[in-house]
């Protein structure tokens, strides 16, 4: 391979740490205001609903719905909750920070290896980081038949690579060192600090719309008396609108998530792949090792969450013609022409 063609590389992961720094600050700003909207629509609802808004006491009778919306839409329940909403952004950012690395890994079953069994694993991680002037990753293993890695990390320093045994059984040391080279491409280009954002926030998402959907089976079956009490005319409208204000928050946050963790760009793995030719001059063995995990990454814990930190989607697979609102990873089959091309 020519120097030309690794100096290309080499200018577009620098590039990409910083387009991805810029991501991850997003994300969190995108992340934290969704949470907010959840929090104030959650507490606005709720405030309806129990008729303990000031408007709905002192409002005219006969004032019309749209005067209702008006004089109902600051509300103070909203206020605080939103406000609890952002503080408990702030804390989860904080627990990411320190604590989320170790949860995913958790969530997939990875045990920190013995170096004294997984030698040659250990060695040839040791290389890829000296290879792209990083330290050495703590290396964990995943008892799997599946074939399958990925990297977690929020800063270079601290991050992690995981593998399957089976991964690890199948591949020969040039396919091994081209996955382990991929793992650590992430690493140094950023874009797992970004990947772990979304585990998380995508989650945490999820769960806020999950407890919304709960919360508004109550409401809904209990109505407010109070409420349709001190407007009978416009009370069971305005109950009618803030619950489908509701419902559609809880519905739309989750579909808010999906696409945050969709909107992982698929050129991150055609980086990682180039980036990886570079740290081990064989785009050959990265190639060999994607083929023979292609149709063989499927994992016994499915977990939606992660599926797209490792080197191949383990619970779905997407063909050439995927587009990238809905794929994760490019087809194997483009990862591997373009590693073949390489010069």
């Amino acid at each position: 391979m020519s120097s030309d063609t690794f100096k290309l590389v080499s200018t577009d992961f620098k590039s990409a740490q910083e387009r991805n720094k810029r991501n991850s600050f997003l994300l969190c700003l995108i992340m934290t205001f969704t949470a907010t909207f959840l929090g104030y629509t959650s507490g606005w609802a709720a405030e309806i609903f129990t008729g303990s808004h000031p408007a709905l006491i002192t409002a005219p009778y006969d004032a019309d719905i749209f005067e209702l919306l008006k004089l109902t839409a600051i509300s103070d329940w909203g206020i605080s909750a939103a406000a609890g909403m952002i503080v408990f952004s702030i804390l989860a950012l904080i627990w990411t920070y320190f604590f989320a690395d170790q949860t995913l890994l958790k969530m997939n079953d990875a045990f920190e290896t013995d170096p004294k069994f997984y030698e040659d694993l250990h060695n040839i991680v040791e290389e890829m980081a000296i290879a792209s002037g990083l330290s050495k990753p703590t290396v964990y293993v995943i008892e799997d038949e599946g074939m399958n890695a990925f990297a977690t990390g929020l800063h270079p320093d601290k991050a992690a690579i995981t593998v399957t045994t089976g991964l690890y059984n199948a591949m020969s040391r040039d396919e091994l060192q081209g996955v382990v080279a991929h793992e650590m491409a992430h690493i140094l280009n950023r874009d797992v600090q970004y990947a772990v954002l979304v585990a998380v926030g995508a989650g945490l998402i999820a769960v806020f719309a999950e407890i919304m959907l709960r919360m508004s089976r109550i409401f809904f079956s209990t109505g407010s008396s109070r409420s349709k009490k001190s407007n009978k005319g416009s009370g069971g409208a305005l109950l009618l609108i803030v619950g489908v204000v509701w419902l559609l928050a809880a519905i739309l946050a989750p579909l808010v998530a999906y696409m945050v963790r969709m909107a992982i760009s698929r050129e991150r793995e055609y980086l990682a792949d180039a980036t990886a030719a570079q740290l081990t001059r064989n785009p050959k063995g990265l190639a060999s090792a994607l083929s023979k995990i292609e149709g063989h990454s499927n994992l016994k814990e499915k977990n939606t969450a992660t599926e797209h930190l490792f080197i191949i989607n383990p619970n779905r697979s997407f063909s050439e013609l995927a587009s990238d609102l809905t794929s994760t990873h490019p087809a194997t089959s483009l990862r591997i022409e373009r590693l073949m091309n390489l010069k």
